[in-house]
Parts: C-alpha cells; sequence; structure tokens
C-alpha cells in the first residue's frame, strides 16, 4: 500500500499492518522485522488517519530520531492524559480519597517540568552509592536463597523459581514492606502488562488493574502511616517522608503510595524479563558463558548488550505539546510520539551488524536507549545493574554447564504492549564443585 510518511513522500509498505497502531499480536511479539521496514522506509512515520478527537500517531524508530524525541522533554512530555482512552482509563486509584496533595496525580514515569523532578529525586535517596553497597549482600542473600531451592534438582523454571521472584523481594525488603504485598503485587503486575498501552483493553482488564493497583496503593498506605508514626533508623520509607515533609509540611499519603508501589513494579516486572533474558542467552551460548565465566568484568558487558539486542520495555510514549522537527519530519503539537527503543538499538548506522550479540561494542553502554535519554532516564539503572551482576555472578560461581532447556522454553514474548519477557525459560545444569 501507498503512504504518506511526511519524509520523503509515498512510500510502498508490504501490508496493512503499517496502517494503524499497533500490528497485529504476533508482530507485538516479535517486532524487529516490522520495525527494520519502518526504519528503512521511514525513521520517522505518520500512521494515516488521526486529526478532529484522534491524535495523529508517529513512530520514530532510528536512533538518532529516537534520542532526538528523548532529549527535549520541553516539545515531548511524558504526561499522556487525553490523548488515548486507554491511558485515562488507566490511571490509578488514589487510596486515600480527598486527601490534600502537593504534586500532580502522574507517578515519576509519566510526570513532567518540577514535579517530575520532585519525585526522580525520591527514587535517587534510593540508590545512592552508599545504599547500594548496602544493598548488595540483601541481594545476593535473596539471589543464593532461591537457587538453594533448585539446585539440587539439576534443572529449574527459572522465570517462575527466579525471576518472578528475586527483583520483587529484594526491592520489598529494601523499603521494608511486609512479605504479604508478594502476592498483591504480582496480581497488579500481570494486570499492568495486559493493560498498559493496550489499545483493546477490556472492561475487565481495566477493573482488574483498577482493583490490583488499589490492593497495593492500600497496603503501602499503612507502612507509611506506620513508620510516620514510629520511624525506623536508616530506614528508606522513614527518610523519604522526613524528606518530603520538610519539603511541603505534610506527608503527601497518595502520592507518596503510588512512588513506592510504582518503585517495586518498575523493579519487578522489567527487571525480571532482563535477567531471564540474559539467563537464556547464557544457556544456548556455551562459549559466551565460558566467555564469561572465566573473566567477571564482562557482566556488565552482558547486561547492557542484552538491553540493546532485547529490551524488556520496547518503546516509550511521548506527547508533543509544541510542534517539533525531527529528521526533517515536522510534528505537531497534540500527536501521539511512540519512541521505538528496541528498533533504535538495532539501527546499524549506530550499532554495526545490529542482530548479532556482540559483547565487544565499544559503545553499547553509551549508547543503548533502553534505559531512556536525558532527564528522564531510567533513575533506577544502577539497582538493576547491581542485580544483574548479582544474579549473573552467583549463577556460574553456583552452577556449571547451564543450559537452555529447548523443548520446554519459549523465549518468545508473552503478548503484551508495553513489555517483552521471555514466556518460558527452563534451564538445566550441574552443581558446580566446591
Amino acid at each position: 500500500m501507498s503512504v504518506q510518511h511526511y519524509q520523503e513522500g509515498p512510500v510502498d509498505l508490504p501490508s496493512q499492518e503499517y496502517a494503524a497502531w499497533p500490528p497485529g499480536e504476533d508482530t507485538v511479539r516479535c517486532p524487529h522485522a516490522y520495525f527494520r521496514t519502518l526504519r528503512e522506509h521511514a525513521p520517522v512515520y505518520r500512521y494515516p488517519g488521526g486529526g478532529d478527537d484522534a491524535p495523529a500517531i508517529f513512530i520514530v524508530t532510528g536512533w538518532e530520531e529516537a534520542a532526538s524525541v528523548l532529549l527535549r522533554p520541553q516539545s515531548f512530555a511524558n504526561h499522556l492524559g487525553g490523548l488515548l482512552p486507554a491511558f485515562d482509563e488507566n490511571e490509578l486509584p488514589l487510596p486515600v480519597p480527598g486527601a490534600a496533595s502537593f504534586y500532580e496525580d502522574d507517578n515519576v514515569f509519566f510526570a513532567d517540568g518540577e514535579d517530575h523532578r520532585a519525585k526522580r529525586a525520591w527514587v535517587l535517596r534510593l540508590v545512592t552509592r552508599d545504599n547500594l553497597e548496602a544493598f548488595r549482600p540483601v541481594v545476593e542473600a535473596e539471589v543464593d536463597r532461591l537457587i538453594d531451592a533448585f539446585i539440587a534438582d539439576g534443572r529449574c523454571d527459572f522465570r517462575g523459581q527466579f525471576t518472578d521472584v528475586m527483583p520483587m523481594v529484594v526491592v520489598r525488603q529494601i523499603m521494608g514492606l511486609p512479605d504479604a504485598v508478594d502476592p498483591m503485587i504480582k496480581r497488579m503486575s500481570r494486570a499492568i502488562s495486559v493493560s498498559d498501552n493496550n489499545p483493546a483493553q477490556t472492561p475487565e482488564q481495566v477493573a482488574e488493574l483498577q482493583a490490583s493497583s488499589l490492593a497495593v496503593l492500600q497496603a503501602c498506605v499503612e507502612v507509611l502511616r506506620s513508620r510516620q508514626a514510629a520511624p525506623l533508623d536508616g530506614d528508606y520509607v522513614s527518610g523519604l517522608i522526613a524528606h518530603q515533609v520538610r519539603r511541603d509540611g505534610a506527608i503527601d499519603l497518595n502520592a507518596l503510595a503510588k512512588h513506592l508501589m510504582v518503585t517495586i513494579f518498575g523493579a519487578d516486572h522489567a527487571m525480571g524479563g532482563h535477567l531471564a533474558d540474559i539467563a537464556a542467552r547464557l544457556g544456548r551460548d556455551p562459549e559466551l558463558q565460558d566467555k564469561v565465566r572465566a573473566d567477571r568484568s564482562l557482566i556488565r558487558r552482558l547486561a547492557n548488550e542484552s538491553l540493546r539486542i532485547e529490551s524488556p520495555v520496547p518503546w516509550l510514549f511521548r506527547n508533543c505539546v509544541a510542534d517539533a522537527v525531527v529528521g526533517s519530519v515536522t510534528i505537531p503539537a497534540g500527536s501521539l510520539v511512540l519512541v521505538a527503543s528496541v528498533a533504535a538499538n538495532r539501527d546499524p548506522a549506530k550499532f554495526p551488524d545490529p542482530e548479532a550479540f556482540d559483547l565487544d561494542r565499544v559503545n553499547v553502554e553509551r549508547d543503548h536507549l533502553t534505559l531512556g535519554r536525558g532527564v528522564h532516564r531510567c533513575a533506577g539503572a544502577e539497582m538493576a545493574r547491581l542485580q544483574a551482576d548479582v544474579t549473573v555472578n552467583r549463577l556460574l560461581d553456583r552452577l556449571a554447564d547451564i543450559r537452555l532447556d529447548e523443548a520446554t522454553s519459549d523465549l518468545i514474548p508473552e503478548l503484551s504492549y508495553g513489555f517483552r519477557v521471555p514466556a518460558e525459560v527452563h534451564l538445566t545444569f550441574r552443581r558446580a564443585a566446591g
């Protein structure tokens, strides 16, 4: 079909999938060929339609163009309310209705300006250098506890027995939340992964998202009230409350509860997908595994190249609030812009031989866009690096001959419009000597 893409005139794209976002479910699960075609034809592409009550929708697949959008928050805002019904329907409920708040209702992922700076500072309080050093033993203890549970079996369901558990439990422990919230968090994670950015979500899915989120938010409110009444020395939540009250004069239960909830979720679903991909990659490539086993300094490169080639968060949405030129394309204010970082990370202009997994790429940590760019770059990046470093080190220390069980694994991601998490990762191994 011939489609105007607002760059060099009409181009012929091979199927109706390019007529609207999102494409079909199979393409959402495996989008790389789709994005490669878009990037080659039009790295900034406008889907047909839009106007009147519907925003124009642009998708950005080239690296330079994607970085340009992410680095201009004055033109491309994170707040998405009013653009599409799915964004409005998925706004989270208030755990304490009617309570006064000093902040916008958006969580840190969708905040802008001063509101974003304040909420980002809350995250950065968690991931200071001193805190990360103190958290390493917590991560190591949880990683070893989970390995202990399956090491005698010689095999494991790595998602079910490890990645679906470890990141969530570590952050929950760091925040001092009760273990009773674990099933609530998993229920909420499932609901968000199904509903987030899903234009075809059902009323039942919206209701489940609201109910599951409210349960976690209410649990967070109870923790906040408890810490306000009896602060704990060296405790993150106690320190956060004191910081926010000093700034604003009174506690903001709604804003802080949402912050705790999204921090736990951010550490749970995307981090779990990242670790599952790393483990599957080591299990499928014995030579890579041996190389990293012999030189642990390569773990950081392993994690970054994994983030580049298989982003657990494949795309980011932005609200164009002022006319802007990206590449040679003018994007009008009021448009919805989809920044496909998973496509930009495979742009051969930035990453030669982009389909290859290459530990020797010199620019991967600096240039991959999975963690974002600029003021909205992932504030939890160092926590993610810590968890990846501990996980890979302990797996290699304690397990030998790690192999992906191809018969029971399914590395095609689950259907989600916001995340890429391998459906099944099953490993076999031997207990390491010593």
